[in-house]
């Protein structure tokens, strides 16, 4: 949010100069695109055609920083909106979004030896959150779908409630979606929404 604000205060301070020498250039009696010769090709003798120059070049890299700037400020509002924020390095980095702590799905079938299996995923899990999706967002579970399609050969973090001997706990797994492992789907299991 800081950094937003700041290249938008940038952006004031830029359209200001830009304006500044946009007034400059007509107190001298002309445009920025209006030519600096007459008829015959003669440099004007009403003008001071050096000056003139010098403003129209400080106006076009005025107005080419601008589009830049603009560019940033547009990137930003964007990585703003999405959760997501550039460090000092320029790297994004995922904003802390609070979790749901209450399941949206559950695990009913777990087939032997599928990335489902390999990652830990059980029968009766009951899925809290499944990489960036959650009870609040799961839109009756196209977005784990996605989300699932998104990251074939990556793992995504699965975090899963599971009664263990009569007591309730949590687990963090790391399920890595893919195509290889000699059955059906993605995951080889059967997820249901709650």
């Amino acid at each position: 949010m800081e950094q937003t604000q700041a290249l938008l205060k940038q952006k004031d301070a830029l359209e200001n100069e830009i304006r500044d020498l946009e007034l400059n250039l007509q107190s001298h009696g002309v445009s920025q695109t209006e030519a600096l010769v007459d008829e015959e090709g003669f440099p004007r003798s009403d003008i001071d055609i050096t000056t003139i120059r010098q403003i129209r070049r400080s106006l076009i890299y005025k107005q080419n920083d601008l589009r830049g700037l603009m560019k940033q400020v547009e990137d930003s509002l964007v990585s703003l909106h999405k959760g997501t924020r550039k460090d000092n390095d320029g790297n994004d980095t995922k904003a802390e979004e609070p979790v749901l702590k209450r399941p949206f799905a559950r695990v009913s079938i777990v087939a032997p030896n599928s990335p489902a299996s390999e990652a830990g995923l059980v029968a009766g899990d009951k899925i809290v959150s499944y990489g960036s999706v959650n009870e609040g967002n799961h839109d009756n579970l196209r977005r784990l779908i996605a989300e699932t399609i998104d990251n074939i050969q990556n793992p995504v973090t699965v975090v899963v409630d599971r009664v263990v001997d009569g007591q309730p706990q949590t687990k963090t797994l790391a399920l890595t979606p893919r195509r290889d492992w000699g059955g059906d789907g993605l995951l080889g299991c059967y997820i249901l929404p709650l």
